[in-house]
């Protein structure tokens, strides 16, 4: 058996042909998810429902080389692990039980997530990925070495070192899956602290120390198997798996969690020299069974949170499909939208998109709203209100001409110049008679080039279709400016449509993209969409991408580019650099080795 630090052993399997039993996980994805693996983790373990080892690659070995004579095909990984630490060294044998250690707590589903120092001082991120109902997949993750955190932060809140959203969204989608198989529920609770009426705002170092008190209260209220993450401010998510297959019993379990948590954080806080006092709003939702994505769950939990805001109630609030905003509230909201964009509240945040080798190609820019008193503000609370109102129009505009001046300040910046922006336009807009001048006004006064900026709209937008538009799409065209449509399902009415529009690219949706497996009626949607797009000369993007799962499918039938919470977040132009960079050394890495 290899020592810790003694040269790496080699895989002595290579290629489909010595894995047999995963020979029908590679029928259904093809070798694309494996690439995938490859090009996105340092090494990995395929292990099956009873988390036997099916496959793995040469780089899991280089990483764990006292594994390469336990390891073989059809060994539960566990046994593997406990032969390998029971006959190590004993100057190794302590460091190689905690990473046993870490190993096992993934393959029990008590955490998702692991990271860990070899022996050899090198530092490793072990997450779990489940990518059906039958393989589990093992990804590890060298971090940057010389004490470089950067990579870790990615996944984890930089004041509290809770999981962030892009790592909270993995663990929900595995959990989604977990729940589809077992048909146990579990629950998404969205948490905002607000404080009473005459306490002090936080600002500055006072947000450090409330953030993790805030943290450390939350914590003491779940269990170790849950996941509590930290999106925003003081504005915190708390996922709670396996609560029973009993719709109303996982409601009473989460009533009597939002008990602990309210009895927990309802109080004195210290913000520097004062004291404040802070009460929680909490929004929740269940998930189980043919539950839809996990972006879509954190919505649901969203609204429910920013229905108790609007009512300026405390408490606990599921979210409830059919109940809608009273005529009050949405008036009142109307207003707030209004001044928020009189008063310059709204900010374009950025998700990038992906080609096949793993490079950034675009960006998309998606309108946030940073309420002074509320924090970030979902879309999905204020967009509906301006869509129904004469104030989707302005913002429209007002995100067309922020994508524009960020476009322009990127000119002489070699890492940001050639990316264009995709913005989202509505229906309202599109069917304003001087839109082409509009976006002639804005990039003549910004000076950008006309082919990077799209201009996406719905599917919606386009029932039933009106001359005036196909008018206003085509002088829009011959302005240099490229169309995109987004939200494209498997609608076949819309194929005759799609043939007179001078579209550019086609995405995918979302929800097309969650329903998305194995001989399923949306895979067959996706290769119709694709081989559509194919015909017309359209670039597809699959949009949503949320578990390799998705990915491994989507690139098997051809989609060549991808954006979603698998491969990077919506992040503030302040972040996004760092971001890319974070990317590109990982991809530096990974062609050196």
């Amino acid at each position: 058996m290899s020592a810790p630090n003694e040269k790496p052993a080699r895989s002595e399997v290579h290629g489909q042909n010595a894995f047999p039993a995963a020979t029908s996980l590679v029928g259904v994805y093809g070798e694309q998810l494996f690439r995938i693996l490859e090009q996105t983790s340092s090494g990995y373990v395929l292990l099956d429902a009873q988390n036997r080892a099916q496959r793995w690659n040469d780089g899991y070995l280089q990483l764990f080389p006292w594994l390469a004579a336990a390891l073989k095909v059809g060994t539960p990984l566990q046994t593997a692990l406990q032969t390998a630490t029971a006959t190590a060294p004993t100057s190794s044998a302590l460091a190689l039980s905690h990473i046993a250690e870490s190993h096992q707590a993934l393959i029990a589903r008590r955490q998702a997530h692991a990271q860990f120092q070899l022996p050899n001082g090198r530092k490793l991120n072990l997450s779990a990925h489940a990518l059906s109902a039958n393989y589990t997949v093992l990804a590890c993750k060298e971090l940057l070495p010389h004490g470089n955190d950067e990579e870790s932060l990615s996944f984890l809140d930089v004041l509290t070192k809770l999981p962030n959203r892009r790592l909270l969204l993995d663990r929900l989608s595995q959990a989604m899956i977990q729940s589809e198989r077992t048909g146990w529920r579990g629950a998404l609770l969205t948490i905002d602290m607000e404080p009473v009426a005459g306490s002090p705002a936080s600002t500055g170092d006072s947000l450090v120390g409330l953030a993790q008190n805030i943290a450390q209260r939350l914590l003491g209220c779940v269990r170790s198997c849950d996941t509590v993450a930290r999106l925003d401010a003081a504005h915190f998510v708390i996922m709670v798996s396996d609560l029973s297959p009993d719709i109303e019993m996982s409601t009473v379990l989460v009533e009597r969690l939002a008990e602990r948590l309210q009895d927990s954080l309802n109080g004195s806080y210290r913000l520097g020299s004062q004291s404040a006092m802070l009460e929680a709003n909490i929004g929740a939702t269940l998930f189980g069974p043919h539950s839809r994505s996990a972006t879509e769950l954190l919505q649901q939990a969203e609204t429910a949170m920013y229905r108790l805001r609007d009512e300026e109630a405390r408490g606990l609030h599921f979210f409830s499909p059919e109940r809608r905003i009273l005529v009050n509230d949405r008036h009142r909201l109307e207003q707030d939208v209004r001044e928020a964009l009189r008063l310059g509240q709204f900010e374009l945040h950025y998700q990038a998109q992906y080609c096949a080798n793993g490079e950034v190609n675009g960006l998309e820019a998606l309108l946030r709203w940073r309420h002074p008193r509320r924090g970030l503000v979902p879309p999905s609370i204020f967009l509906p209100v301006a869509e129904e109102t004469d104030l989707i129009a302005p913002l429209g505009r007002w995100s067309i001409e922020a994508a524009c001046e960020q476009l322009a300040l990127w000119k002489t910046d070699p890492q940001l110049n050639k990316l264009p922006i995709c913005v989202n336009i509505s229906a309202k807009q599109l069917r304003q008679a001087d839109l082409p001048e509009q976006v002639q006004d804005i990039i003549s006064r910004t000076g950008i080039e006309p082919a990077l900026l799209l201009l996406e709209l719905s599917t919606k937008a386009l029932g039933p279709m009106h001359a005036d538009i196909l008018s206003t799409l085509t002088r829009l065209r011959s302005l240099g400016v490229r169309l995109s449509l987004d939200d494209f399902g498997d609608s076949s009415s819309l194929q005759d449509a799609l043939q007179q529009l001078p579209l550019n690219q086609l995405k995918l949706s979302h929800s097309l993209v969650q329903r998305l497996g194995p001989n399923n009626a949306a895979e067959a949607a996706v290769r119709a969409a694709i081989a559509l797009a194919a015909r017309l000369q359209m670039t597809v993007i699959g949009a949503g991408v949320e578990t390799l799962e998705q990915r491994a499918l989507l690139a098997q039938h051809g989609c060549e580019h991808f954006m979603g919470y698998l491969l990077s977040p919506p992040a503030p132009v302040g972040q996004l650099r760092s971001q890319l960079q974070r990317q590109a050394i990982s991809r530096l890495q990974e062609t050196a080795a």
